[in-house]
């Protein structure tokens, strides 16, 4: 029988087989409706009878549309259930922030088949399940549905009576009063940055005065201010970004802890703040406050419990900076002091590190490969330099990916070129020079860091300068040049095994995935022609762009070739049906090589047809003529392999 696919989209709404309680179940079921995998999985899994008309099928469609948009799917908790035999009612909590007013309880029904507990389509009853014909059913269904309703009532009350009782028990985990009155503002403020770092809120109003007893001056307004940032998925306010966002690195920088209002003095950089202008570090200074009791608490600043405003003009945020230059100063080395530099064996070694942590989520990292015992000056700018990298690889509009092309070495000196790669403009060269210098520990960046900056510090200055022009030069014509495999043609019957094929594929893909240019790139080749090189870079940054690995169908051989037919899903966001590539592989000297310019798809429009007619042109033009009779047959496969599966994966009707 084939259902409706209103039918199919309620079904997907189910459950892990792995369920082994009605609670268990009922929150499962909430959660998947909430993260819509209602919509996007197909498969068994509700109580749904395949009997409900078209009617009801709309009326139950709008009311879990309505419901996956009230459904915050991390405050879910399972808060009371009700069982008779294979019939169960549940009860589930949902408190955002601890916040009284945010109170909602949803009401699940289920019916047990098997071992398996599943969730009636429509919350708080048992309708559209198509069991009103079982004796006794009815009688069953109704007192669990009554039950629901009232116990319901009494959980909203006593839940919105108890919120703030139930944040403080949550407080209490974290830290207890006692442990409050011993300890000092230094400690509560390291606590209160691995609080925010964490997201963990009972944490930080802890240390904000949530258990003190009556709260502190602005409670409210605290309160609020600290859940709006810390549940945010990304944190906005440039202020609390300075504290919490992940992509920042900061340090304590100065504790002044005598006097009535101890101050602790924080300095940060964040490299995501303001996209588009050079990061620089900023301070921000904490006051603490004693209870009655005696214990210590934050105060806020007013910063940061106002909204995020219009940053500041350029004059004003100098100003600012230069009231707080002396705890600026002091970022480097109490930043060093946190987290210890991280020096390499080698020149090659180092280069690969910082180009590793430019790839990595938070600029920490690379901040450990850096030579922060340099003057304030020289230290402060070279990280911002670095975070002017960091910020250029993580761009949302336009993201690139540093790709080494050389390192030159001289004495206790090196510099490394590297292409900042961009899907967007894949031929464009966008060279950048980080100079490295051995210490006694290692190899690390050297105090300069970068470009011009870096220049007066190598030992042998002369040496760079009479390398650097010219092979500068010739980079901006090709930044490629060396970098990729590019060979003349095809021999025949040279076709790399099966193994090899997707095993390069796989490793291709996955370089995709994550943002892994220069492993792409080292995985294909092209002809040896100006049109070979474009067409790989152009092809080379679309899936740069996508970041996505596919799946393998199936691997050919035949004569030269071996090819692999993938399924490719859209990026993400993108609603676009998934794509059908037949990947090319070839012997070169080099190894088994991927073929990126010669872009077959299963086509769906008329522009595909278009460009594989293109690209069977190409073959044509650059290889005997057994060689695109050899690929025909391999390539009819791959369409009739896709077809198969772009079948399978459309919705049944």
């Amino acid at each position: 029988m084939r259902f409706p696919a209103a039918i199919v989209m309620l079904l997907a709404c189910g459950l892990a087989s792995a369920a082994q309680s009605p609670s268990d179940a009922a929150l499962a079921w909430l959660r998947d409706v909430a993260s819509g995998k209602a919509e996007m999985e197909p498969g068994a899994g509700t109580a749904l009878s395949p009997d409900v008309d078209d009617e009801d099928l709309k009326s139950i469609r709008s009311r879990l549309s309505r419901l996956r948009e009230s459904l915050k799917p991390d405050d879910l908790r399972p808060l009371a259930d009700k069982e008779d035999g294979d019939l169960a009612a549940v009860l589930v909590s949902q408190i955002t922030n601890f916040d009284s007013e945010s109170v909602q309880i949803h009401a699940v029904g289920l019916v047990k088949r098997g071992e398996q507990w599943l969730p009636a389509p429509l919350p708080s009853s048992f309708n559209a399940t198509g069991l009103s014909f079982r004796p006794g059913f009815l009688a069953r269904a109704k007192v669990l549905e009554e039950w629901m309703l009232e116990e319901r009532s009494k959980q909203f009350f006593r839940l919105k009576e108890d919120a703030f009782s139930l944040l403080a028990d949550e407080m209490r985990k974290f830290i207890t009063p006692d442990a409050l009155l011993g300890s000092t503002p230094a400690k509560l403020a390291e606590d209160f940055l691995a609080a925010l770092a964490k997201r963990d809120l009972p944490a930080a109003l802890a240390l904000l005065g949530g258990l003190e007893n009556p709260p502190p001056e602005h409670w409210d307004e605290t309160l609020q201010v600290v859940s709006a940032n810390l549940r945010k998925k990304e944190i906005t306010h440039p202020l609390w970004r300075l504290l919490a966002a992940p992509e920042a690195v900061r340090t304590i920088v100065a504790v002044e802890e005598d006097g009535e209002a101890p101050m602790i003095s924080i300095v940060g950089l964040d490299p995501a703040a303001d996209p588009g202008t050079r990061p620089l570090p900023n301070a921000l200074h904490l006051t603490f406050v004693r209870s009655k009791s005696g214990s210590w608490h934050i105060r806020l600043p007013h910063e940061l419990l106002a909204p995020a405003t219009q940053p500041l003009a350029p004059g004003q945020e100098d100003a600012a900076r230069t009231q707080d230059a002396e705890f600026i100063e002091k970022f480097p080395l109490k930043l060093m002091e946190q987290q210890a530099p991280a020096p390499s064996a080698t020149a090659e070694e180092a280069t690969a590190a910082i180009l590793e942590a430019l790839n990595r989520p938070s600029l920490a990292e690379l901040c450990t490969h850096l030579d922060l015992e340099a003057t304030p000056a020289t230290a402060l700018d070279s990280m911002s330099r670095a975070a002017e990298l960091w910020q250029k690889v993580h761009a949302k509009k336009n993201p690139v990916a540093p790709v080494l092309l050389e390192l030159q070495e001289a004495g206790d000196d090196a510099c490394a070129l590297i292409q900042m790669f961009s899907g967007r403009s894949p031929a464009e060269s966008a060279v950048e020079t980080i100079f490295l210098q051995r210490k006694p520990s290692g190899w690390l960046a050297n105090p300069g860091f970068s470009g011009v900056s870096a220049l007066p510090y190598p030992k042998d200055s002369e040496a760079f300068m009479q390398w650097l022009p010219a092979t500068l030069k010739a980079r901006n014509a090709e930044w490629w040049d060396g970098l990729l495999t590019r060979i003349g043609g095809v021999a025949a019957d040279s076709a790399p095994s099966e193994e090899e094929a997707r095993r390069v594929v796989a490793e291709s893909r996955q370089a995709f995935a994550k943002g892994d240019v220069a492993g792409a790139l080292a995985r294909a080749a092209c002809f040896d022609d100006k049109t070979g090189v474009t067409r790989l870079l152009r092809n080379t940054g679309s899936d740069f762009l996508a970041r996505q690995a596919g799946e393998v169908l199936s691997v050919h051989r035949a004569g030269r070739w071996a090819a692999v037919s993938l399924r490719v899903p859209p990026p993400l966001g993108d609603d676009s049906a998934n794509s059908y590539p037949l990947v090319l592989v070839v012997s070169t000297p080099a190894g088994p090589r991927i073929l990126p310019e010669l872009d077959l798809y299963d086509p769906l429009t008329d522009n595909r047809n278009f460009f594989n007619r293109v690209v069977w042109d190409r073959i044509t033009a650059r290889l005997p003529d057994g060689a695109r009779s050899e690929l025909e047959p391999i390539y009819e496969k791959h369409r009739t392999i896709s077809a198969a599966d772009r079948g399978r994966q459309k919705p049944t009707e």
